[in-house]
């Protein structure tokens, strides 16, 4: 619960404020249309099926409101999937009122007692408002379990790899409406009536067991602490397996007040997953185009920001740098050319010419844009090109746009 506020040092003890200071912080949330159809819908889980299981857990949860913890007033439990995978029982299910619902979610060993399962104790407890894709599944457990509407299907990605237009290409498996996935990090799609209503990542941004100690950055200045934070806080991407990770540039770009950090992953295939850092101390990844300016923010609120990208190659690599004051892009892409470029042509952006500094430079294009960028020496030669189409959606990650439309 919240701490008591201390006492002011007056010439009398005050009586202790009658707000909801030490309340727990609930976690529900109004139910929609499609969340109240995948509450109606069927128990689903290999588990199910044995006789007494949901009967039994849903008691057990009801006595273990607390241990979550749940308002009173979410007086129905409705358990949405019980499943066995390698020796773990997991359970998804939800307290509701009919118009309100907080989700809960975690999983022990098959042999735990139900009573225990349902406290959430062994770990990999999840909770908050249902959504209508529901996820469930930590790194640890090595699984991931997918509801989603009746009537929609969610589907997986089972290769990715980057395209030619530094986007994020996928192979989607056939879906349904309940899915027991063998890996934590996995990109989905969700579509209803042939409508496309999500296409989400479940991964970790930054990895805290990760200890990669930075190498010195290949060009530009040697920025170890930035590089630092770079590597702990880089994102895992589904797909994407990093084979060896490089400090490509450091320093500060023209008309940034930041020093930035930019990173490469190899992939194996001759691509690259691209991350920079802007900013000291610990990073928050951005991937919104628009964008809030943080009101109030803690004083461990991470002061420096992390944007990421694709390219199909390691020969010129372009990312868009974060905003100044808002979590999330700005106008500017930072290029890393060839060292021996001298400018870049730009096709399809506002600017048609940018001079670069030891082959790294600085343009100017709103996000989402779509340009075809031309590395040229003093005398005219392309020594590199690329094409960046960024997703026209309101965040991307990566290359890929991800889409949250279920209004």
């Amino acid at each position: 619960g919240a701490q008591a506020l201390a006492g002011t040092g007056g010439p009398a003890p005050q009586p202790a404020p009658t707000t909801t200071v030490d309340e727990p912080p609930y976690l529900d949330e109004p139910l929609t249309d499609w969340t109240r159809r995948i509450i109606d819908a069927p128990v689903r889980g290999n588990a199910a099926a044995e006789p007494g299981v949901v009967d039994e857990l849903t008691a057990a949860l009801l006595a273990a409101r607390d241990a979550w913890p749940v308002k009173t007033e979410l007086d129905r439990v409705k358990v949405l999937f019980v499943a066995d995978t390698d020796g773990q029982r997991s359970f998804g299910a939800v307290f509701h009122d009919g118009t309100r619902a907080q989700f809960v979610a975690s999983y022990a060993p098959e042999d735990v007692p139900v009573a225990t399962l349902a406290t959430g104790q062994h770990g990999g407890r999840e909770t908050g408002g249902l959504a209508p894709l529901t996820l469930f599944g930590v790194n640890r457990s090595g699984f991931t379990v997918a509801i989603v509407p009746p009537g929609c299907s969610a589907e997986r990605s089972t290769a990715t790899q980057v395209g030619p237009d530094s986007t994020l290409q996928h192979t989607w498996a056939a879906g349904g409406e309940y899915l027991v996935l063998p890996d934590p990090r996995v990109w989905l799609r969700v579509t209803c009536g042939g409508t496309l209503r999500e296409l989400a990542d479940r991964a970790l941004i930054g990895d805290p067991f990760r200890k990669i100690e930075p190498t010195p950055a290949e060009r530009g200045e040697d920025l170890p602490d930035i590089a630092r934070v770079l590597l702990r806080r880089w994102p895992t991407v589904p797909g994407l397996d990093v084979q060896r990770y490089r400090i490509l540039w450091g320093g500060t770009p023209p008309g940034e007040h930041r020093p930035v950090v930019v990173g490469l992953g190899e992939l194996g295939d001759g691509s690259v997953l691209v991350s920079a850092v802007a900013g000291t101390g610990d990073a928050m990844p951005v991937t919104a185009v628009h964008g809030a300016v943080p009101q109030q923010p803690p004083k461990d609120f991470p002061t420096a920001r992390m944007t990421t990208a694709v390219a199909a190659s390691d020969a010129m690599v372009t990312v868009r740098l974060p905003d100044e004051e808002r979590i999330g892009y700005s106008e500017r892409l930072l290029v890393i050319a060839p060292p021996g470029a001298t400018r870049l042509r730009v096709t399809g952006g506002p600017v048609a010419t940018v001079t670069l500094t030891d082959g790294v430079g600085v343009l100017t294009a709103p996000a989402p844009a779509t340009l075809t960028i031309e590395a040229l020496d003093a005398d005219g030669r392309t020594l590199a090109t690329q094409t960046v189409a960024e997703p026209r959606t309101e965040r991307f990650l990566a290359g890929q746009g991800l889409v949250s439309e279920w209004g």
